[in-house]
């Protein structure tokens, strides 16, 4: 092919929606690699065949997938890991979405009763640390058990929204891009403030959990149960 048949970066750009300095960009991560670059002056020129990968880029991208994911999808289209990418981030979506519901209803409540920095009254937990056999299926049984949203960045569920008393942080151990993050040998044991236990206790084994012990009255603690998540870790519920 000659250069008189390749499209300017220009033409490529309006071809494909993608902004020429998308496509720079792409260039430089090796995601989309232009036909031939001009050593003397680096303008970038593209196969008109290259079009219909670009707008599938376009496409990916405008529904944020990651780039790492973008390559996973542009390597088989069609294919089932490409379908698990989409999955993946269709659960990110998910999750993010639910945590900006959590923060909008904290937004109405500082509406309503205006913007308040409670006091902790003592010390408290605020994180533990869990081992995880499936994520996914851990991130879909804390949300619908808890209304936890899970924070990829930090590999964390919260429960909660700082600094409101009943934050807490429920970390997978593994490693995220803050570093490794180390977490118990075997399953884990710990303990969740609620509302209402019985409510509490049916919803979690609504959403998966094994039942270890049901709401019961004890005289030297609160009304409590015990359940274990889909990985085997022991939730201890607590009528706060």
């Amino acid at each position: 092919m000659s250069t008189g048949d390749l499209l300017s970066i220009g033409a490529f750009s309006l071809f494909s929606g993608l902004s020429i300095n998308a496509l720079r960009h792409y260039d430089e991560v090796g995601l989309l690699r232009p036909a031939c670059v001009d050593p003397a002056t680096g303008y970038r020129r593209y196969r008109p065949a290259q079009v219909g990968q670009a707008r599938l880029i376009c496409a990916l991208r405008a529904v944020d997938l990651p780039l790492d994911a973008v390559r996973t999808v542009l390597a088989r289209p069609d294919g089932e890991t490409a379908r698990q990418a989409l999955r993946a981030h269709r659960e990110r979506l998910l999750s993010q979405a639910h945590a900006l519901t959590q923060l909008a209803r904290t937004v109405d409540r500082y509406l309503d009763q205006g913007v308040t920095m409670p006091d902790l009254k003592t010390p408290r937990i605020t994180q533990v640390t869990i081992n995880v056999t499936d994520l996914a299926e851990s991130v879909r049984f804390y949300q619908a058990a808890f209304d936890a949203t899970f924070n990829e960045d930090i590999s964390s569920f919260q429960f909660g929204t700082w600094p409101a008393d009943d934050f807490f942080l429920l970390t997978v151990a593994g490693r995220s891009q803050h570093g490794e993050h180390r977490g118990p040998a075997g399953s884990c044991r710990f303990g969740l403030l609620v509302a209402d236990v019985d409510e509490a206790h049916r919803r979690a084994l609504g959403a998966g959990a094994a039942e270890c012990a049901p709401p019961a009255d004890k005289p030297w603690k609160p009304r409590s149960s015990c359940v274990t998540d889909p990985s085997g870790n022991l939730i201890d519920l607590y009528q706060g």
